[in-house]
């Protein structure tokens, strides 16, 4: 089991653009968003604004797709189901930004950017050569 939680570690280490879904009225909305992590946790920044976070203050569960490659059959990649918690904590988005992002916000000090802290519940490693799921449950 480590062998496998240190692979989908890596693959979430080295891959920080996945989809990252949400529920609307009842339907899946999926979107690509950047993410940084610490281990397992997961962190993106976006627009208070937007969408996903009205959707993740009325459900806050999330799906996200992490390392699959379109045509990369044979190689692993990782699903995270986890909460999401809306933080407006203006010293995480000074650690998690990044001079590309002024193409999105004003600058770090904007004041509509908030952190979503993913809380994994699991992590499943996925690939098409094992057909098995590995789920390593983290709560």
């Amino acid at each position: 089991m480590a062998d496998e939680r240190d692979k989908a570690l890596k693959i979430i280490e080295k891959n920080n653009i996945g989809t990252m879904s949400t529920v609307s009225d009842g339907k899946p909305v999926s979107r690509y968003m950047t993410f940084f992590n610490e281990g397992f946790i997961l962190y993106t920044l976006t627009d208070k604004r937007t969408h996903k976070v009205k959707e993740l203050e009325k459900n806050p569960y999330t799906f996200i797709l992490l390392g699959y490659d379109s045509g990369m059959l044979n190689t692993n990649y990782v699903e995270i189901a986890g909460q999401v918690s809306i933080i407006d904590d203006r010293a995480m988005i000074e650690h998690l930004w990044s001079p590309y992002m002024k193409l999105i916000f004003e600058g770090k000090d904007d004041p509509n950017i908030v952190v979503l802290k993913i809380q994994p519940d699991t992590v499943a490693l996925r690939g098409t050569k094992n057909p098995e799921v590995l789920s390593i449950y983290l709560n």
